[in-house]
């Protein structure tokens, strides 16, 4: 079954305490965590405190702002790593990383493959997790364009990161994808900031039942 990853997007430390203890409540066990703010190096201490809090809880980032070949040579100390960017195999040799690197694959607002069998060929060779998209935030990809890369991939595991919501998601099931990283669907706003809405977070859960 595919799995469920929120993407939360960081205002505060109560904030993303919250987000975290109501994915805890649903039975999810993983998160990402996104400083729009790009204060990278705050979000990393707070995803290191989230693991403290939360040790059972799978903390992966984004670090927006930062080159992923440079990311991926960090100290980071942390279960996982998501770039929407894609890499070369010789930017890809120099990995110290050791957690689960989502890389992009035809991802939103990067420059597009030309050739998509090729492009999945390499990420299979350069990520641990292909990551593709919709054309823009919150928007679904096409059927057409996930059966493609499911089929070039072939077993290795993919992950989609854009417009995944309650309508869509056992489509996206059905197709063998393995991880929807989610954000946009399951969130409300209060006071400014996003925060993970049971009703939502439990609706989305349920269509893939």
């Amino acid at each position: 079954m595919i799995k469920i990853i929120p993407v939360i997007h960081y205002n505060n430390t109560k904030q993303l305490t919250s987000n975290i203890t109501t994915c805890s409540k649903f039975g999810l066990d993983s998160v990402f965590l996104i400083d729009h703010a790009m204060d990278n190096d705050n979000l990393l201490e707070n995803a290191r405190d989230m693991k403290l809090q939360f040790p059972k809880m799978w903390i992966g980032v984004n670090l927006l702002g930062v080159k992923t070949i440079d990311a991926l040579q960090m100290n980071l100390k942390i279960d996982g790593l998501w770039s929407d960017q894609s890499l070369t195999l010789e930017e890809y040799s120099d990995r110290t990383f050791g957690g689960l690197y989502f890389g992009g694959l035809a991802f939103k607002y990067q420059p597009q493959p030309i050739d998509l069998e090729e492009a999945c060929k390499n990420a299979i060779l350069t990520t641990d997790v292909a990551t593709t998209s919709g054309p823009g935030t919150g928007k679904s990809a096409t059927f057409y364009k996930l059966k493609t890369i499911r089929v070039h991939l072939g077993e290795h595991p993919m992950a989609i990161a854009s417009g995944v919501d309650y309508t869509n998601i056992k489509q996206y099931d059905d197709l063998g994808i393995d991880y929807a990283l989610v954000a946009s669907s399951i969130i409300d706003y209060t006071n400014g900031e996003e925060i993970i809405s049971d009703f939502k977070l439990d609706r989305l859960l349920n269509s893939l039942k």
